[in-house]
Order: structure tokens, then C-alpha cells, then sequence
């Protein structure tokens, strides 16, 4: 019971009539009010302990719930972090690992880049001379080309040693390389600004040369390169002299392309060579319809081989001393079908430089073996076919044992064969060719020197050569009868010749004047159209014949 209601009854008791009863019913009501106010006031209080036990019970259970919760998130804060420490360890490395391969990825890249530097410079460099190749010749050609005016003056010359498969196959190919390094150096003492030296093939150097005023200065900086090879190149403690052939092409007026400048320079080069080499040529056009046709023929030549259309004629030898027939020289000749008989000095050069010479040889010694087989079976047992010997065939692997078959084959007495060859061929490898002529000798085969006296003509070497007859060219023959130096000097031949047992044949007898005087001094043999021009081997019997009954 609240305060105010204590308050009612109190007030309610002093307006009663004061009597003692009231007074005592006063007291008692007071003191029951005064209970009941105890009575709700314990109550009250018990029901405040119990809503306070009960809070403190809730904020307990709440403070608990909060500590547990706390205790979890903290727990779960620690297991987050040490997962995260443990992430970022991780982290750290693999972040360690992407940058070390970031690292062997860029040293990887290096190494590549160097490589692929040393595989470009090897691609691009010689590598012997370390000079540029022909493949970076043609790359800078190419830029120069694409931004070349037509008033510009742009030479290129391609510049290749004369006879240097001599010099390898002489010396060795270490020596060889030798000189080719020291024509690098000599080369590059002519290069200046804007020139271009390269080694674009095996004995093969280019030059081009930029910014020239006129024609007139180029054909300068030409004769400045032979004049460079003016001085012997000393290689294995000896000297030697070289020369070089030059193809000489001018951009744009050769060419508007890098691949046709360069095919007319190289065509320049090889008509430099067919001129007879130590010399330099311009391109024109009419070089490259000469090629065609070189290729045209080199084509029919080797369809020639196929269908056997090479045909022996043989010219007559006369003894001097009596006029008879003692023996023929063989000639080879083309019998074309369309263009008819072919002279050898049209395809022998061709068949020599590509090879097809040693095939043309072999069938050349066949018919000749054939008809000497004839002429022994006749009776003729004393007449000589002679057969000539190019460079090719007389150094050729097989050629001992291809001789040897083809005397088994035919079945001729190899006394009646007589190979010639030029002493540049004899003397090129004095070695070899002395072993060669020795064997031959061995079972019969005679040796003639041809050409004498245009080559190197040394009595040494003379003397060391097992020969039986030198062949006198047709050059002193043409002005013996008006020049005396001549007629001396023929003289002189035949004079050694004797001294030395070796048998003289004089080529090119053409006048009975010719003929007389080859009598007057003693020369034993003659050949030539004063005799009879090379012809059939029916024809050559039917001379035979006749000379040798009319001399009997």
C-alpha cells in the first residue's frame, strides 16, 4: 500500500469524533495500516532483491555469453591471424619464387638475345675473314636499291681469283685460306666511306661502291684492285702471283632489281674469265645472251653425250724423211643434228669446265682404239693414233683404270697409241704426271708434248718428262718463212729436241715452203692442211693408202 493511501486514513481519523474508542480504534488502525505498510514494504523489497538477482542474474549471463563470445572471436582473431601470417609467408614466397623466375626468364631472355645476336652474325658473317657474307652483301643491296635515284652512279664489282682450285689442290686448302685472308687485307686498304667489302663466295669478293661522280672514277678504283695483286702473296715460305678476274655492274642502268645486279655482275665476272682471265669487264647485254646461249649448248652437250653424236676425224702425219703416213692425230667433232659438224673449239671449253670432257674422252679413246684395231688387223701395224688428253682426264681417279679396260676391251696393241698433252697440263703437277706418263709407258703408250714452245718451255723440266715427241705449235709455223727469229728458234726446238732423243712433230704445215724448210733442218715429223684436213676415218684409210703407196 502506497504513502498517499497512509495519508487518507490518518486524516480520516481526526475528523471522527475524539473519543477513546475512536482512539483506540484509531491506534489499532494504525498500527494494521502500519503492518500492512511493513508487510508491502518487505514485500516490495523482496520483489526488488528478486528483479535485482534476476538482472544481475541476466547481465551475469549476459556478461558470460559476451565473455564467451569474446573469447571465441578473439580465438577466431588468433586462428585468422596466424592463418594470415601464414599467408603472407606464402605469399612471400611465392613472391620470392615469381621473382626468381622473373629473374632466370630474364637471364633466359639474355642468353636468347645473345644468341640469337651470334646466330645472326654467324648468318650474316664469313667465317673465315669475319667480313659479310653474301647474304648481308644482298640485304644492303637491297636497301640501297629501294632508295637509289636515277641520276646516281652505284658500282659493284665482283672480283674472283683466277686458278685458285690450283692453289688449294697445290698447297693444301689451310694455305689457300692463308691467302685469302691476306686478299681481305689487301682489299680492305681501298675501302673508304660508304664502300662495302663482303666475301660472297669460296675465292669471291664483292665491293660496292657509293657516291661515284662519273664512270672515269670508277674504272679508277677497278685498276687500284689489280694493281693490289701486282705484288706476290707469300704463303708456305714461298711467293706466288695471282690475278683476278672482275664483273663490273652499275645500278640502276644494270639492273633495278638486287637480284638482277647481281646475277649481271656475276655474268660480267664470268666474261672477264672466258677473255682470259687478269682482267675486268662492264656488263652489257649481250653477255647475258651469250650465257643463254653457253647453258643452250651445255644442255644439247650433255643430250650429245646421251645420243652418242660425237664423231672421231683424224688428220694425217707425215714422216719427212720419206712423205709417208706414220700415224693421225684424233679430233673430236660434233655432229649436230640441226647445226651440224661442230668444231671442238665451240664445246671443249664448255665440256672441260663442267666435267662432261672425261664422258666425251672416254667414247673419243673408244673409236680411236677401234680404228687403230682396223688399221692393225690391215696390216698397218706401224701407224700411231695420237688422242689428246685434257687436264680433266689426265688427273681424273679412274683414268689408269679406265685406259687399262679399254685396251682389254679392244684388243689393240697400246704400241700404236700416243696420248698428247699441252705442257701447261704437264707441268701443272710435274710429280703426278711424270708417275702417270711412267706407267703408261710401261705396256706401250707413247707421250707427246703439245703446243711446245707457248708454255713454260724449261729445259729442266724438259729433261725430267718421259715424252717421245714434242709437238711444235702452228704460232711459229704461221711466220717462219719472213720472220728469222722464228726459223731460229724452231731450229733451236728440233736441235734440243734430238739432244734430248725425243721425236719432233711440226704443226700447221700448210704451204710446200713451210714444208721445205721443216726438210732443210732436219725436222722428223709434220701435220697439217698441206697434208690433208682432219677427216672421217674412211677418208683417213683412203689417204693412208694412197700417201703410202705413192711412197713406197
Amino acid at each position: 500500500m502506497g504513502k498517499s493511501r497512509l495519508l487518507q486514513i490518518v486524516l480520516s481519523a481526526m475528523n471522527t469524533t475524539s473519543t477513546d474508542t475512536e482512539l483506540i480504534l484509531m491506534n489499532t488502525t494504525a498500527d494494521t495500516a502500519v503492518k500492512q505498510i511493513e508487510t508491502e514494504s518487505g514485500r516490495n523489497l523482496l520483489y526488488i532483491l528478486l528483479v535485482t538477482i534476476v538482472v544481475f542474474s541476466i547481465l551475469f549471463l549476459l556478461l558470460f555469453v559476451n565473455i564467451r563470445k569474446r573469447t571465441k572471436a578473439e580465438k577466431a582473431a588468433i586462428n585468422v591471424n596466424q592463418k594470415l601470417k601464414e599467408s603472407n609467408k606464402e605469399l612471400e614466397k611465392a613472391l620470392s619464387e615469381v621473382t626468381a623466375t622473373k629473374d632466370a626468364l630474364h637471364s633466359k631472355y639474355e642468353e636468347l638475345k645473345k644468341s640469337k645476336e651470334i646466330v645472326k652474325r654467324m648468318a650474316y658473317s664469313d667465317y673465315l675473314t669475319s667480313l659479310p657474307n653474301r647474304l648481308a652483301f644482298v640485304e644492303l643491296l637491297d636497301g640501297i636499291m629501294a632508295t637509289i635515284r636515277q641520276n646516281e652512279i652505284v658500282g659493284i664489282l665482283d672480283i674472283d681469283i683466277d686458278n685458285f682450285k690450283d692453289i688449294n689442290d697445290t698447297l693444301g686448302h689451310s694455305y689457300g685460306d692463308e691467302m685469302l685472308i691476306d686478299v681481305m687485307h689487301r682489299l680492305e686498304e681501298l675501302i673508304k666511306e660508304n664502300d662495302y667489302l663482303s666475301r660472297i663466295g669460296g675465292d669471291e669478293f664483292a665491293i660496292l661502291i657509293q657516291n661515284l661522280t662519273d664512270l672515269s672514277e670508277l674504272e679508277e678504283r677497278i685498276l687500284e684492285v689489280q694493281q693490289i695483286f701486282e705484288t706476290p702473296f707469300r704463303v708456305a715460305t714461298r711467293e706466288f702471283f695471282i690475278t683476278v678476274s672482275i664483273g663490273v655492274a652499275i645500278a640502276p642502268k644494270d639492273g633495278k632489281t638486287t637480284q638482277s645486279l647481281v646475277k649481271n655482275m656475276n655474268s660480267a665476272m664470268y666474261e672477264a674469265k672466258e677473255r682470259g682471265k687478269n682482267t675486268f669487264c662492264y656488263y652489257d647485254d649481250s653477255i647475258n645472251l651469250k650465257m643463254m646461249q653457253k647453258l643452250e649448248m651445255q644442255s644439247e652437250l650433255r643430250k650429245a653425250i646421251e645420243e652418242n653424236q660425237f664423231v672421231v676425224y683424224y688428220q694425217p702425219q707425215i714422216n719427212l724423211a720419206n712423205d709417208r703416213v706414220v700415224g693421225f692425230e684424233a679430233l673430236a667433232r660434233w655432229q649436230h643434228p640441226e647445226k651440224g659438224i661442230i668444231a671442238p673449239i665451240d664445246f671443249i671449253p664448255l665440256a672441260e669446265d663442267n666435267g662432261m670432257i672425261v664422258a666425251i674422252g672416254k667414247k673419243m679413246l673408244y673409236e680411236a682404239c677401234m680404228q687403230l684395231r682396223m688399221l692393225q688387223e690391215s696390216g698397218y701395224h706401224d701407224i700411231v693414233i695420237a688422242v689428246n688428253l685434257s687436264a680433266r682426264q689426265f688427273k681424273d681417279k679412274d683414268f689408269l683404270p679406265m685406259v687399262y679396260e679399254m685396251l682389254e676391251e679392244t684388243k689393240v696393241d697400246a704400241r700404236g697409241l700416243e696420248f698428247e698433252i699441252t705442257e701447261t697440263v704437264a707441268l701443272d703437277d710435274l710429280e703426278f704426271s711424270i708417275a702417270t706418263i711412267s706407267k703408261l709407258k710401261e705396256i706401250g703408250i707413247t707421250f707427246a708434248l703439245d703446243d711446245f714452245g707457248t708454255g713454260y718451255s724449261s729445259l729442266n723440266y724438259l729433261k725430267r718428262l718421259p715424252v717421245n715427241n714434242l709437238k711444235i705449235d702452228k704460232s711459229f709455223l704461221d711466220t717462219i718463212l719472213e720472220n728469222n727469229s722464228d726459223q731460229k728458234i724452231v731450229h733451236t726446238m728440233i736441235d734440243l729436241a734430238k739432244h734430248l732423243n725425243i721425236d719432233v712433230i711440226a704443226e700447221g704445215v700448210e704451204l710446200s715452203e713451210q714444208e721445205k724448210f721443216l726438210k732443210e733442218i732436219n725436222c722428223g715429223k709434220a701435220q697439217g692442211y698441206y697434208y690433208g684436213k682432219p677427216v672421217p676415218k674412211e677418208a683417213a684409210f683412203e689417204i693412208l693408202k694412197r700417201l703410202n703407196s705413192e711412197n713406197s
